[in-house]
This record gives structure tokens, C-alpha cells and sequence, in this order.
């Protein structure tokens, strides 16, 4: 996570990271644009777990944006909208996000390089998801399981207490939080 908005976009965020499925996430791994602008038409068997969870929180439209030069993906430009309209409807709303997509990439390599960052980028939150992976390690050993379980435990408990999975790491990582062998 190099920056990210707050309210809504962050609650996205969060349940994405959480739940390991929806459009960022399909975004990174495909490489493609991901534009859905109505959820409430979105086959259930697609994101069965965010997109409830994504009206839950009003969000009613989202699209994703791979950052990539080439076949190099950095990372994903996600928005959303609380109401459905097709970004497709008013091209400039699509040239504006792969615009803000190109501009987004280009501070991002322009940073790894040693470049200035932008300001937008100077109060990022440093370290956010490696909490998530030390509370995975200490999960995998409390419980004896192989990583990747312990990572869908920590993923559970976080959806199923309503919490962004970062918070439950830090609790973890700070001993206020102990998950049992048998799972809630």
C-alpha cells in the first residue's frame, strides 16, 4: 500500500484486502481493466463476499486500473461511485481514470527511482500490510497450520468481527488477540 483515500475508498480497500477477492484484486492479477458499473448486476458467483459487502457500504459502481508499463504491473487504481452509471457513458469519466492511472504510475516508478514523490504520497502509511504478515507467522505457529490457513483464519475472524484486517494483525502482533484451534 503506497496511499490511499480515506472513507469509503479505504473501507474498499480494506475489504478487499480482507476478503482476497474483489475488482483490485482482479485488477493485479489479470493486468486488466476491471469496469463494473452497476454491482447490484454483478453474478454473485463473481465476488460473493464483496459485493454484498460493497453495497453495504453505498459504493454502487466500481472500477479498477491496473498501474503497469509494459507487462510490469505495479500496483491498481480502484474507484467507485454511489451510483450506478456505466463509466463507458461519458468517455471523458474513463479517459480521466487511465489518465489518473498513467500519472499514478509514473509517480510511483518515478519514486522507486529515487525521484521526489508527490505530496499525495508523503504521509503514506508505512509498513501497513506487514503487520498482516507477521500476525500470519505467529498464527501459523499457535495453531500448528500452514501459512496460507493461517492467513484465511486471520481473514475470517476480521470479516466476521467487521473489521479491517490490519486492525486484527496489529492485535495479534501485540498479544491482545489470540485465535483458538477451532475456528469461530
Amino acid at each position: 500500500m503506497v496511499w490511499r483515500t480515506d472513507g469509503a475508498g479505504a473501507d474498499l480497500d480494506d475489504l478487499q484486502f480482507t476478503l482476497g477477492e474483489g475488482p483490485g484484486v482482479d485488477a493485479a492479477s489479470s493486468g486488466e481493466l476491471v469496469l463494473e458499473p452497476d454491482l447490484a448486476t454483478v453474478p454473485a458467483q463473481r465476488w460473493p463476499v464483496f459485493t454484498p459487502a460493497a453495497l453495504e457500504l453505498g459504493v454502487q459502481a466500481v472500477f479498477a486500473v491496473p498501474l503497469r508499463i509494459g507487462s510490469i504491473r505495479v500496483g491498481v487504481l480502484l474507484a467507485h461511485r454511489d451510483a450506478p452509471a456505466p463509466a463507458e457513458r461519458d468517455r471523458g469519466v474513463l479517459t480521466d481514470l487511465l489518465a489518473f492511472a498513467h500519472a499514478a504510475t509514473d509517480a510511483l516508478l518515478g519514486s522507486a527511482a529515487g525521484g521526489s514523490e508527490p505530496h499525495w504520497m508523503s504521509e503514506r502509511t508505512s509498513g501497513y500490510r506487514a503487520g498482516v504478515h507477521q500476525a500470519t507467522g505467529m498464527i501459523s505457529v499457535q495453531l500448528e497450520v500452514a501459512q496460507g490457513e493461517a492467513l484465511i483464519r486471520l481473514r475470517a475472524y476480521a470479516f466476521s468481527h467487521r473489521r479491517a484486517l490490519a486492525e486484527v494483525a496489529a492485535d495479534v502482533v501485540a498479544r491482545r488477540l489470540r485465535l483458538d484451534k477451532d475456528p469461530d
